[in-house]
């Protein structure tokens, strides 16, 4: 929802498997558009396939790949302009995980270094395609290293191409101050929305949005035109209508 791709977009959803979230994609495409949808799990992406194919959904090309491997270069990107990227994480905001298994470990430092060195990579990645517009990262983790921290790296390593987009200002959790702008980051935990625990920031191009203004502000400005030569060639004709023959 967040993404919000109008119909006939072009759409990769970097981590697909198992498909919810690529039906849902399909949905608010209304079927139109593409959808590049990439996992490097056989098994999940075959019963993904069988999730769409259920769905009704035709507008998804599905790709045993790892996303890290795909280049940003290929012509058959070239109109992506919205991303969604919920890569693998540590799990720790799953309220299912902490209920089947009470008293479950926080993952270990070792762990989290390792997931959030591959978030960072991914997001970077994604955000080297060069029509993207807009982009989704999200987690299922509470873990400032898997949320806060990649996105702060992310957008450090790409200084003024991109920025954090204002959304939601409703939701009640927002991302942790750890640099300026992630407020408009989300949070959700079941201690404060009574819900999973989930992260998501939303990135947009600063460049779109500066040829959006610009574009905006440079429109010609609508100047009356005819209309007061054609009021005067009224008021010339009802003149004429009331002339004498011969004056």
């Amino acid at each position: 929802m967040l993404l919000d791709p109008p119909p006939g977009s072009h759409v990769i959803d970097a981590c697909a498997a198992p498909g919810n979230k690529t039906s849902h994609l399909a949905a608010l495409l209304k079927n139109q558009g593409k959808i590049f949808a990439f996992d490097l799990d056989a098994k999940r992406l075959a019963s993904m396939a069988t999730l769409l194919a259920r769905a009704g959904v035709s507008c998804c090309e599905l790709a045993e790949d790892d996303f890290l491997a795909v280049s940003p270069s290929d012509p058959r990107y070239s109109q992506v302009r919205y991303i969604l990227l919920d890569p693998s994480c540590s799990g720790s905001g799953m309220l299912s995980r902490q209920l089947e298994e009470p008293g479950a470990r926080a993952p270990s430092p070792a762990r989290l270094h390792a997931l959030a060195g591959f978030q960072q990579r991914a997001l970077c990645h994604a955000l080297t395609f060069p029509s993207l517009q807009r982009l989704v990262y999200s987690t299922c983790s509470l873990c400032q290293e898997e949320n806060e921290d990649v996105v702060r790296d992310a957008l450090q390593q790409n200084p003024g191409a991109f920025r954090l987009a204002p959304v939601l200002p409703t939701w009640p959790h927002r991302g942790l101050s750890r640099f300026p702008g992630a407020e408009h980051c989300l949070r959700a935990s079941p201690e404060t929305t009574l819900s999973g625990g989930f992260f998501v920031a939303v990135i947009e191009r600063v460049e779109a949005l500066s040829s959006a203004s610009q574009a905006k502000t440079s429109a010609p400005e609508c100047t009356p035109g005819p209309a007061p030569k054609r009021k005067k060639r009224r008021r010339q004709a009802a003149a004429g209508a009331y002339t004498l023959p011969g004056t």
